[in-house]
């Protein structure tokens, strides 16, 4: 049993209409004996056919030949179709009219009582694995906040080029317990040091006591912690694979084909955690933003599929500004995007990590500090005594 994603050229909406009524209804088995479920539609530009509008057809099939699976579709729709990728697991797509109106909640919003944002919180972030909150921090708390992590930033880079000079920040691999890189030019600082225990203040009073019941609602636990961190890009920085923070757990129930059941199996396990990433600056197209692929966290067939998300335009970019925040299920594939800034500009995402307190985080960071290992400063003494330095 497999997912298969067929493109074939449709014109207009109108059109998409027409010709899914005329696949799902025409087409419920193949050579009269493999079973076809059709599951969801969307459109894309087809960049080897000069731009051209694509209806995208997903279903979900034991036919071993895709061919006969093609072949159906172009004479039902009278078109030409094609095979656009295949998977272990159902393929998340863009729906007809976007994600905006699914996964951006709003302030403004006139259903402002904390039972029914924590309802859709709940629903949102199960269905799409993620969603947008506007201005969850104030702009005086964002500059502030900025202005003690990029100090914290800078300490941190010193204290590298102090202790290992050895080592070239920007492009050798890091891996400490303080940062560890994430690819050229970009970096994960926890924010675990006695210097930053500001910073740590300020977001404990004012964003973590003022979230944390939603937060303990969507993980079905009142037993949650914390971690603290800013993920930050310098210029150059290019675009981050697809990834996903954290794994679906062993033995956790994901949405998959299931042969003892003979079905679907549509029961995703409960999310054991998620993050909060809260822009320090603007992000735009200049500075690079993170792009996620909405419902991706359902199955863990999806991992290595993230350049589909890419191809079928199935992505939501996460452009916003400072102190806007973009919640996501740990399972939720993502990929930091190029800082191309003209103006040199660091991009500052602080990241809260929620997580229940049975699940301790042991692969982003590593075991030994900065400082950790001690290295012969004699000479550097000597040539600082002398002005040699």
């Amino acid at each position: 049993m497999q997912c298969i994603l067929i493109g074939t050229p449709s014109p207009s909406p109108d059109a998409d209409e027409t010709l899914w009524g005329l696949v799902t209804q025409h087409i419920t088995h193949i050579n009269n004996e493999n079973a076809i479920t059709w599951i969801n539609s969307s459109i894309a530009t087809d960049q080897e056919q000069e731009g051209q509008r694509t209806l995208l057809l997903c279903a979900i099939s034991d036919a071993s030949n895709t061919d006969d699976i093609v072949n159906a579709v172009s004479t039902v729709v009278e078109c030409d179709a094609e095979v656009w990728a295949t998977a272990p697991a159902i393929l998340p797509l863009r729906p007809m009219d976007g994600y905006d109106r699914y996964i951006k909640y709003s302030s403004n919003n006139n259903e402002t009582t904390e039972t029914l944002q924590e309802s859709w919180a709940k629903q949102t972030m199960k269905e799409h694995g993620l969603f947008f909150q506007n201005a969850l921090m104030d702009k005086s708390t964002v500059e502030e906040l900025r202005e003690e992590i990029m100090t914290e930033i800078e300490l941190t880079e010193h204290l590298i080029r102090l202790h290992h000079p050895e080592i070239n920040i920007g492009t050798d691999f890091i891996s400490f317990k303080e940062i560890g890189s994430r690819g050229n030019e970009r970096f994960d600082l926890l924010l675990q040091q006695p210097s930053c225990s500001k910073v740590r203040d300020i977001i404990e009073s004012k964003v973590v006591q003022r979230i944390l019941p939603v937060v303990e609602s969507i993980l079905k636990s009142n037993e949650v912690d914390f971690d603290l961190s800013v993920v930050y890009s310098k210029p150059g920085a290019p675009d981050q694979g697809w990834h996903a923070d954290g794994d679906h757990q062993k033995g956790a129930q994901d949405i998959r084909w299931n042969n003892s059941m003979d079905g679907w199996k549509n029961h995703l396990a409960d999310a054991y955690a998620l993050c909060v990433f809260i822009p320090l600056i603007d992000l735009d197209d200049e500075t690079g933003y993170t792009q996620f692929w909405p419902a991706s966290h359902q199955s863990r067939g999806l991992a290595g599929f993230g350049p589909v998300a890419q191809i079928t335009e199935s992505v939501w970019n996460g452009k916003c500004s400072a102190g806007d925040a973009i919640w996501y299920d740990y399972r939720t594939m993502h990929r930091g995007m190029q800082n191309c800034s003209s103006s040199k500009k660091l991009r500052p995402v602080l990241q809260i990590l929620f997580k229940r307190k049975w699940y301790s985080e042991t692969r982003n960071y590593g075991t030994v500090g900065i400082t950790d290992v001690k290295r012969d400063t004699s000479s550097e003494c000597r040539q600082t005594a002398t002005g040699a330095a």
